[in-house]
């Protein structure tokens, strides 16, 4: 299973931080990929009360 992470701006060479997260139950890493890209775009045009990401990581389990 593949957990994906929205994440912000990093701040001063710092790790970025997570604005979201979400675990799945997809194992292909290329259909997580096209997934949180839909995800992204959605998040993108619906956020409002929370800052919008800057990306996303995709981690599997060992992280």
């Amino acid at each position: 299973m593949l957990q994906i992470e929205f994440v912000g701006m990093s701040h001063e060479g710092g790790p970025a931080e997570v604005i979201d997260r979400m675990k799945t139950d997809l194992t292909d890493v290329h259909k997580a990929i096209v997934h949180a890209k839909s995800l992204f775009a959605n998040v993108i045009v619906q956020r409002t009360h929370k800052p919008l990401p800057h990306g996303f990581r995709i981690l599997d389990s060992a992280g």
